[in-house]
């Protein structure tokens, strides 16, 4: 074992597989014998990216821009956070005690979670540390380089469903809405069959996706989906109002596909096999683990973004019930999956879901605010453009908080998280005359 690979062990039990295109400490140690100084100084300059058990492949430009938040959990009752930067040596780097986890998700705090997340952030001792963190790092690189930190990748292998979009990070300064945040999960890798434990790389670089946008609308059961149809045909889609007839459609479509949009029911079952997109009529109802029937190759050959405008399709579960799923080998629990985890396995570049029970009205407005705000502003990345979304929300919040409809929009907008590449931008081709 040479001197680079016993530093390796000797970090993180999660080793990880990010490094910078380009650049091989192993490489460099083949071609010149490195003295143990050189080395160590070597692995300074990595190390930040050895200590994470996911992949990214991360082109060198990007390096002072990018921060990465882990989450894990310890025999499903504790939780440990690091966060790591590509500028800051070992020392700087954050690494929490394991405490107890916080019982925080929409899904048990609902109405509640706008007060308990403000206190969480100003009184749980990890959200301090991890705060503290972020703004030290923000303004090192300000001064240093003169640009903020950019985006935040979030891989939380836990099931807490902690929205970490609604940090505190000042007053009334939002994670999610000061800086555009991630999320990326452990996703194995279907075509390696030589290392059966590989996880997917999360490609972090400048994606455009074009093409023709696709969408399932379910106008039977959800009033607000009929404005939403209204809304997204300026865009020229092609919408289906069948569960099956829309996701046959996509299973052979040959041509380029920008935008795969959602808007029906969503339900988050005891197991994966309950989860499902569709109408309240089960019959009109499709499965996560029915949607491995089909290759919808498209995702694959080009770029394309999900956008799942439905009750819990952000939301992911560490279960197997058919026992057929193996566990993380590094933590002994089932890889979170989900819909988006689904949709990234087979190729798409970005999926926007949602981590609770979401009221028509409002996902319906949510949806609208995101188009309005793609048209304004078609140069900026998918994540940057939900950044802005939650931003206006909670201005509109901050400015007045008795207001029921400010306060729920907050609620409801900082609900939408995104999973993927943080530079994939949108390009939606427009109807003639709109």
């Amino acid at each position: 074992m040479n001197p680079i690979q016993q530093l390796k062990k000797q970090q993180s039990s999660y080793p990880s597989k990010l490094l910078f295109q380009g650049e091989s400490p192993d490489k460099l140690l083949q071609e010149k014998e490195l003295e143990l100084e050189k080395i160590e100084e070597l692995t300074e300059q990595n190390q930040s990216f050895e200590l994470m058990s996911f992949g990214i492949k991360l082109d060198r430009k990007f390096k002072t821009e990018i921060a990465i938040l882990e989450v894990e959990s310890q025999d499903n009752n504790y939780i440990v956070i690091r966060c790591r930067h590509g500028l800051l040596k070992i020392g700087e780097q954050l690494n929490t005690d394991p405490i107890e986890a916080p019982e925080i998700s929409f899904v048990k705090m609902m109405e509640k979670t706008i007060g308990t997340m403000r206190m969480f952030s100003k009184k749980n001792s990890q959200a301090k540390k991890l705060r503290g963190w972020l703004i030290k790092l923000q303004e090192r690189l300000e001064q240093n380089y003169q640009h903020n930190l950019s985006y935040l990748i979030i891989n939380d292998r836990t099931n807490f469903e902690i929205p970490w979009e609604m940090l505190e990070l000042k007053n009334n300064n939002y994670l999610g809405s000061t800086i555009v945040t991630v999320r990326w999960q452990d996703i194995t890798d279907p075509e390696d069959l030589d290392d059966v434990n590989s996880l997917i790389n999360l490609e972090v670089a400048e994606k455009k996706c074009c093409g023709k946008m696709v969408a399932y609308l379910n106008t039977k059961d959800l009033p607000s989906v009929k404005e939403e149809k209204k809304f997204i045909e300026k865009f020229d889609p092609t919408i289906y109002e069948s569960v099956r007839d829309f996701f046959n459609y996509l299973d052979r479509v040959n041509s380029d596909v920008s935008l795969v949009f959602i808007a029906s029911h969503g339900f988050l079952g005891e197991n994966l096999s309950q989860s499902k997109l569709g109408e309240e009529d089960q019959k009109q109802q499709i499965s996560l683990t029915q949607l491995y029937e089909y290759d919808f190759d498209f995702l694959a050959n080009g770029s394309s973004i999900v956008f799942m405008n439905t009750c819990h399709s952000g939301r992911l579960q560490q279960d197997d019930t058919l026992k057929i799923i193996d566990p993380n080998p590094q933590t002994g629990q089932y890889y979170p999956t989900g819909f988006s985890t689904f949709f990234l396995e087979k190729g798409a570049k970005g999926v926007i879901g949602t981590l609770c029970k979401i009221a028509d009205e409002y996902a319906a407005k949510i949806s609208r605010n995101f188009f309005e705000e793609h048209q304004k502003n078609p140069h900026l990345s998918v994540a940057t453009i939900l950044k802005n979304i939650r931003q206006k929300a909670a201005n509109e919040y901050q400015y007045q908080k008795g207001n029921d409809e400010n306060r729920y929009l907050f609620l409801f907008t900082f609900m939408y998280i995104y999973y993927g590449n943080p530079l994939t931008k949108l390009e939606l081709m427009k109807k003639e005359g709109s």
